[in-house]
């Protein structure tokens, strides 16, 4: 964050209820808004996760990146980091506060804990000729997206409006910035009627996902997501705002903001900060297994209780993370030892380590597996199904008419077939549905139809895809999203049974031989 409770309208605009008020009615004509998106109708149901608490694995005791020398552009607050990998160097792009003015600098690292600061920093000021000519250039999240690095920033026009800007480099130094808001305030009477901030954006097949603070008249910071093929146009998802203020007494009551979102699969985590009523800040998370519904996993700070060092005491702000070995990250923080609600903490950027291994086998799905060994349960690893029954051996779980699953592969594994066994119960679907017929399954790999077949007997199958068909469906790390979509499916209740649940077929294994 830029170091207020979130760097959103900067002190004192929060007090002027009026000019929200004003904001919120001039605002909802800005910027790119075409539409919003909806879940598609015939999807994989939206599953709640179970409780599951995290744990950081270790914290350095030091900032890694401290203030400037008295006078420079980032002497009084450095947050915010947003560190990818970029040019075989983690680049981080901070934010500096020089006692008037938010900017963005870069700083560039081999190990993560070392950095060194360009020379040519800072790389965005606010200012003529920016539409962010006030206060503020800074609070972004980058991304290197088809072949061009992408920063979204945090800006404020000469009428204090804030919202979402865009600027593009080819080689992280020299940006070109985009001549308005690429996202701005929503419409009257919204969530985000008045403000816009917090970037944090990251991909996901052919979209880009931007989640980003709202505020709405009352001044109430809540957190949404929209999506950008371009990073140019965006649409706002109709479930927002995904992620809300606190009950009273928990760390986030007073307001959340700064998402920072990856895929560790099963799950979507969200890290983000939140504040309690005496200012105080701490990193809280959410868990989700489609990244837009989200269910919060405690109601205190990852940091609470912990003897925290002298320059961290008071905020503990601004998440970013990279994926490690094993299933960890690391999560680099904004840290402060004066509480404040826009700047001046003493704001420096900090490291911790954070485990994300969910599953110790995530490249597929296998009934048969040690579930006990398992911090996420089998339906939120294959959503769409249904809890693991039977005895060793000869277990299954029922799966509805649409299920999803995302595989971690090795390299070793993309030399390998995807097998996918299970049973067809197409003659008892008929019996239950009293009428003949056939069930028609497919199976997809990010959108594409990779088997298909029309079952009208009880079955078992299973389906083989060789690697060499699967090769161009990878990702860059390797995961790959699965789809099963049946025709048919029963509900036992319905015809004279006391199962609820909506019936398709049966999933034994997914997984690389």
């Amino acid at each position: 964050m830029v170091a207020r409770p979130f760097p959103t309208l900067g002190g004192a605009c929060l007090a002027r209820a009026a000019w929200a008020l004003l904001c919120g009615l001039v605002l909802a004509g800005c910027g790119q808004t075409p539409g919003s998106w909806t879940d598609p109708p015939d999807g994989p149901p939206a599953v709640q996760p179970q409780p599951l608490r995290i744990e950081l694995a270790g914290v350095d005791r030091e900032p890694v990146l401290g203030r400037g020398t008295p006078g420079s552009w980032d002497a009084v607050d450095v947050l915010n980091p947003s560190v990818l990998r970029f040019r075989d160097q983690l680049y981080n792009f901070y934010s500096g506060f020089d006692g008037r003015r938010w900017h963005t600098g870069l700083a560039t690292s081999i190990d993560g804990r070392h950095w060194v600061r360009h020379p040519g920093n800072p790389l965005l000021s606010p200012g003529a000729p920016d539409w962010a000519t006030d206060y503020i250039a800074a609070n972004g999240a980058a991304i290197v997206w088809q072949g061009r690095l992408l920063y979204f920033y945090q800006g404020r026009d000469a009428q204090g409006r804030t919202a979402i800007g865009l600027a593009t480099s080819d080689d992280g130094e020299r940006f070109r910035r985009r001549p308005r808001p690429v996202l701005a305030a929503g419409p009257a009477g919204g969530w985000d009627a008045v403000a816009v901030a917090d970037p944090y954006v990251i991909a996901r097949g052919d979209w880009l996902h931007l989640y980003y603070l709202g505020e709405d008249a009352l001044g109430v910071q809540r957190l949404g997501v929209a999506r950008s093929r371009d990073g140019v146009a965006w649409q706002r998802s109709a479930a927002n705002p995904v992620l809300d203020v606190g009950a009273h007494g928990s760390f986030d009551e007073s307001g959340l903001g700064e998402p920072a979102v990856v895929h560790s699969p099963p799950y979507f985590v969200m890290f983000y900060t939140g504040r309690d009523a005496l200012e105080r800040r701490d990193l809280g998370y959410a868990l989700s297994t489609d990244g837009v519904h989200w269910k919060k996993m405690s109601s205190s700070g990852l940091l609470a209780g912990a003897d925290r060092p002298d320059w961290m005491a008071e905020v503990i702000c601004d998440p970013t993370l990279l994926p490690g070995t094993g299933g960890r990250w690391r999560l680099w923080f904004g840290g402060g030892r004066r509480r404040s609600p826009d700047e001046n903490l003493d704001g420096q950027i900090g490291l911790a380590e954070v485990d994300l291994a969910f599953r110790p086998d995530p490249s597929g799905f296998d009934v048969e597996a040690d579930w006990s060994a398992s911090r996420a349960r089998s339906r939120d690893v294959l959503v769409g199904s249904y809890d693991i029954e039977g005895e060793p051996g000869r277990r299954q779980a029922w799966v509805g008419p649409r299920a999803r699953i995302t595989l971690v592969t090795s390299p070793w594994q993309r030399d390998q077939a995807l097998h996918v066994h299970g049973w067809m119960p197409a003659a008892m679907a008929s019996r239950q549905l009293g009428r003949p017929g056939a069930t028609w399954l497919e199976l997809r790999a990010n959108g594409r139809l990779l088997r298909g077949g029309s079952f009208d007997t009880d079955t078992p199958f299973d389906w083989a895809i060789p690697p060499s068909e699967l090769a161009p469906l990878f990702d860059a790390d390797g995961m790959l999203d699965l789809e099963l979509r049946a025709d048919r499916s029963f509900v036992p209740a319905d015809h004279g049974g006391a199962d609820r649940r909506r019936l398709a077929y049966m999933l034994r294994r997914i997984g690389f031989e």
